[in-house]
């Protein structure tokens, strides 16, 4: 990957190069170039001569740094204008400037190995079209007038003091050869197809683009963007510095290098239009800005991602990055107007092969969205590692399939939602919330998608009670953390079997479709746990607990409730409107539950001699094959004298005695 050697900055306007020795001449040639329509007036510095004179191919030469200045330059199509280091010179800056009219260039210019910097400024604009450009050493395009100044034999160059750039540099359907840097300094900057290969990189920076945007502009728009990159291919790095205005590129295009971005005013948008063309970035992909919106669409980024927005929203659909991506919005502390959308959108189908952090001041949504109609669309996002979302004073949405090894999802002020239909994949999960946790059902006149806007748009807060509430659906793992308000309640469905680890939490409800469901750890803390569907494969097993169980007991349909710290028996049952048909036999299928580990120490003899001890983990076969068995249908404490103070678990398989049992002396 190229790197960028030099750095431009803000100072860009009164880059000042190196101060070199030259033979000081001052020479008013009076004549043509005979290019088509170029005029020079005066050649300051080492000037050398000129070739070519009348034939459409000129040859300027230098032995010298010197100062071309143009009454006009152009280059007609067929012509070229060659500038060359002549008698050994080398490392030499030669300068350009034009007074009047747009320099349009539609043949080819050079410059040779001994030309280290070669500068067109031109405040009236600069077009390439169908050009070529081919030079050994760093090239300029500006639009700001820059002078030169020579003292004691030394040439300086600097901006004109106290100008403001006008005009834009335009590059259609051209070919740029630069062996050095290359560097384009206008309020407007756009590159349309053609390819721009850069040695040591590319650099576009607007200045005081704003004001010059907001008047009427050649094409008769209200505005246009400071940097517009149109289905282009760049070889080498590409930096952008732009002060106002926006920063787009259109309809695909390939850059093989980094691209940094810093927009100070202005939005950015990659692949902004696109007509289903892909834009192919083979580095990083990096933007800071303080615009209305910051997007990356239909692209495939073969390095990092990293978008940063202060001044609106950041959003990329149908997005491959095959590193990390980091999405982050910087909007002010406490806003009270949320109309400025400070929040972050991944729409379409995105796959991020490393972790995918987020980062909003405001509303995070992972989930497709139709902009023409407004309305919800498909999708799909997949990460390869973490994935974390964190919203400061706004919702967390979920609204299709995601997908990572560990999902993370946080809402400091707000909640964390979904649409009720979208399921989380991953090993891990972790949700905190100011509020509500879970997924949303139809309102009154108001679809799950309306709903979705509605709660997004005007930042409506979900108190605990929402009518009927939906599920967070996850595929199964472990939830490691459940974090809510004391007073709020959070929904999670599991397809798969699931653990729970991590609460601290108000009311929780786990469900799991007749998937078993543990319960576990000394980090789950709640007033309510609350388990629906079929618990024959619940299972507690902490010993000490503050939250409140409640569980539906599937001999009897009837909820039970276990207070905090409370032990959970049961008597025997003779299989009478019971899950396991026939005798509960003493010996047979009547069990003492010992630790979880294979290498752990188990309870110890069985004092009664009536149970078998067994460890959590295995299963016991049916005695009887011809009788229906719940495999995890254990018993103890079977003798009246003598008390077993083992783990207990529901004969029927309903639920795991949530008290551990101690050892047995």
């Amino acid at each position: 990957m190229k790197s960028i050697k030099r750095k431009l900055s803000a100072l860009v306007l009164t880059t000042v190069f190196a101060t070199m020795q030259i033979s000081f001449a001052s020479i008013d040639t009076g004549l043509g170039a005979g290019l088509g329509g170029a005029e020079i007036n005066n050649i300051t510095g080492g000037y050398a001569g000129i070739d070519g004179i009348g034939t459409g191919n000129v040859d300027l030469n230098f032995d010298g740094n010197a100062h071309v200045n143009w009454d006009t330059l152009n280059v007609g199509s067929g012509e070229s204008l060659n500038f060359n280091a002549v008698d050994g010179a080398n490392g030499l800056t030669i300068l350009n400037t034009v007074n009047s009219g747009m320099t349009n260039v539609y043949g080819s210019i050079s410059a040779n190995d001994g030309i280290s910097r070669l500068i067109i400024s031109n405040p009236n604009g600069v077009l390439f079209n169908g050009a070529t450009f081919d030079a050994a050493g760093d090239v300029m395009l500006t639009t700001q007038p820059m002078t030169a100044t020579f003292i004691d034999g030394a040439m300086n160059v600097s901006n004109v003091a106290g100008t403001v750039p006008a005009g834009f540099v335009q590059i259609k359907d051209s070919n740029f050869n630069v062996g050095g840097e290359f560097n384009i300094l206008a309020p407007y900057i756009e590159i349309a197809s053609g390819s721009v290969s850069a040695q040591n990189g590319m650099k576009l920076v607007t200045s005081n683009g704003q004001d010059y945007l907001s008047i009427k502009n050649a094409f008769g728009e209200e505005k246009y963007p400071g940097v517009e990159l149109v289905a282009v291919n760049i070889d080498g790095d590409v930096y952008i510095e732009n002060s106002g205005g926006s920063v787009r590129t259109v309809n695909g295009g390939t850059i093989d290098g980094n691209v940094n971005v810093k927009s100070d005013n202005g939005s950015v948008a990659f692949n902004y239009r696109n007509n289903g063309e892909k834009l192919t970035v083979n580095g990083d992909l990096t933007s800071d800005a303080n615009g209305q919106m910051t997007f990356v669409r239909n692209a495939d980024i073969n390095g990092n991602l990293a978008l940063s927005n202060s001044g609106g929203f950041v959003d990329i659909g149908d997005v491959y990055v095959k590193g990390n991506a980091d999405l982050k919005t910087t909007g002010v502390d406490d806003i009270t107007n949320k109309d400025y959308n400070h929040f972050v959108h991944v729409i379409g189908n995105t796959t991020i092969d490393g972790n995918l952090n987020i980062d909003s001041s405001q509303n995070i949504h992972i989930g497709g969205y139709d902009y023409d109609n407004k309305e919800l669309a498909k999708g799909s996002l997949t990460v390869g590692g973490d994935l974390t979302a964190h919203a400061h004073d706004g919702h967390v949405m979920t609204t299709i399939d995601t997908k990572a090894d560990k999902i993370s999802l946080i809402s400091d002020n707000y909640n964390v939602l979904t649409d009720g239909k979208a399921t989380l994949t991953a090993n891990e999960y972790n949700f905190s919330a100011n509020g509500y946790i879970g997924g949303l059902n139809p309102g009154e006149n108001m679809s799950v998608d309306d709903k979705v806007i509605y709660i997004m748009e005007k930042y409506v807060n979900i108190p605990d009670t929402v009518g009927t509430p939906a599920y967070i659906n996850i595929a199964g793992g472990t939830v490691t953390g459940i974090d809510t308000p004391t007073g709020a309640s959070a929904y999670i469905a599991s397809k798969g079997d699931m653990t729970l680890t991590g609460a601290n939490a108000g009311n929780v409800y786990l469900t799991s479709y007749g998937n078993d469901i543990n319960i576990t750890g000394d980090g789950v803390h709640a007033n309510t746990i609350t388990v629906g569907g079929e618990t024959d494969k619940l299972k507690v097993d902490y010993p000490s607990r503050d939250y409140t169980l409640k569980y539906t007991n599937i001999r009897d349909n009837e909820q039970v409730t276990i207070n905090g710290n409370e032990e959970i028996t049961y008597e025997l049952t003779n299989g009478e409107n019971g899950y396991n048909k026939g005798d509960q036999i003493k010996g047979e299928n009547t069990y003492l539950v010992g630790p979880e580990g294979p290498d752990e120490p188990g309870p110890g003899p069985d004092p009664n001699e009536n149970a078998k001890v067994l460890r959590s983990y295995e299963r016991p076969a049916s005695p009887v094959a011809a009788q229906p068995y719940t495999p995890i249908a254990y018993a103890a404490d079977l003798d009246d004298d003598q008390v077993d103070p083992g783990v207990r678990k529901n004969v029927d398989g309903s639920v795991t005695v949530v008290r551990a049992f101690p050892m047995i002396n």
